[in-house]
């Protein structure tokens, strides 16, 4: 199921990815959400000369809706997604069905690349350690790790599993892949999570894809809102611990690919930024989530929360985000990372949060080793 919304550049190496599969059994539903520029007549192309591809036209300016609405019309035994500016890579079906073949599972899950201006690229090393290894039959709760894969394009479902789990897009938001995927994780009896890289994620220079915008106040307020939904889900369904888990990989990624917006962000996003941490984050003395979360991001949350906006700014401009650019201190038996405002009594942060979690200790290790 694929959504289009003014991909004319993108959506035939999409399509051609998706209808070159070795495995050609599919049912390619496009549903265009009023596209202004050649997206739909590239579109008619397609239905013409391959009748596997059926397109719908809606105007809902909402590709949750879009996706939705294609769905209730899809046919097939399995159900999956891409978006209509990324590539399948080659023998991604195949595998993917051949795992749920073999295992029974109700759902597969695959890792990505991203693709930059023509050029294959990793992912983020979190989705790289997520799929190291193949784990066919798993649950969320013998693998929490995999919740940090919530994007919609890398799995591939059996449809009586989607129904009968009650799986369907909230319409009217951003970020609504963490709330489907929350509640895939959490219902499934057990999934495959596949180590192979089953998607060329484009990321556009000119910054239109939906999921590299970040900086409008309803969009930083949409991320938020997301993952407290998708918490919600995962502590109601799944147990306090993977909970937990996943307030964990928040706090670590999404809020910090956020939070590092901060220069390019006006008053009201920085507000909805301040505002979803207070809502978030738990309190300082919660250490088995603050030590593992990283110090680079804990300063420049304490001082959000804190409503020292000014500090926050600086301390991104004096490089508090570049990790390796900063030493390792040992106190009292604990490692700290010595980030901007280390030693400033007037920013009065305490010190826990500049102790360095296990990850970053990880890089430091990496960096000493590569550089000898």
């Amino acid at each position: 199921m694929i959504p289009t919304k003014n991909v004319e550049r993108y959506i035939d190496a999409c399509l051609a990815s998706v209808l070159g599969q070795s495995y050609w059994r599919v049912e390619v539903i496009v549903v265009d959400d009023a596209s202004t520029d050649r997206t739909r007549s590239k579109l008619a192309r397609w239905v013409s000369k391959d009748s596997r591809v059926q397109v719908f036209d809606v105007d809902v300016s909402d590709p949750n809706a879009a996706r939705n609405f294609g769905i209730e019309r899809a046919r097939g035994e399995y159900v999956t997604f891409l978006d209509g500016d990324d590539v399948l890579l080659a023998g991604a079906y195949r595998d993917l069905i051949a795992s749920l073949r073999a295992t029974g599972s109700d759902f597969v899950v695959g890792s990505y690349d991203r693709l930059v201006g023509g050029r294959r690229t990793p992912a983020a090393f979190w989705i790289d350690e997520a799929h190291r290894v193949d784990r066919p039959g798993t649950t969320v709760q013998a693998f929490p790790d995999i919740m940090v894969n919530a994007v919609q394009w890398t799995k591939l479902y059996v449809r009586r599993f989607w129904d009968e789990a009650g799986l369907r897009f909230p319409e009217g938001g951003h970020f609504q892949d963490q709330i489907v995927s929350a509640s895939a994780y959490s219902r499934a009896s057990r999934f495959d999570v596949a180590s192979r890289r089953i998607v060329a994620w484009r990321i556009r220079l000119e910054g239109t894809s939906m999921t590299q915008q970040t900086v409008s106040p309803r969009q930083v307020s949409d991320r938020f809102g997301s993952a407290a939904a998708a918490l919600a889900i995962v502590r109601a369904e799944a147990g306090a611990d993977v909970a937990e888990e996943r307030l964990i990989q928040f706090l670590s990624n999404d809020v910090a690919i956020a939070a590092a917006q901060l220069p390019g962000m006006g008053d009201e996003a920085c507000r909805a930024l301040r505002a979803g941490l207070l809502a978030l984050a738990p309190p300082i003395e919660r250490r088995a989530v603050w030590d593992r979360v990283p110090a680079e991001s804990k300063v420049l949350y304490a001082l959000l929360i804190a409503g020292d906006e000014a500090r926050a700014r600086a301390y991104v401009e004096q490089g508090g985000l570049d990790l390796l650019a900063h030493e390792l201190v040992v106190v009292d038996g604990r490692t700290y990372v010595t980030l901007p405002f280390w030693d400033d009594q007037d920013a009065a942060l305490p010190l826990a949060w500049f102790q360095a979690a296990p990850r970053e200790l990880r890089a430091f290790e990496h960096a000493r080793s590569s550089a000898h």
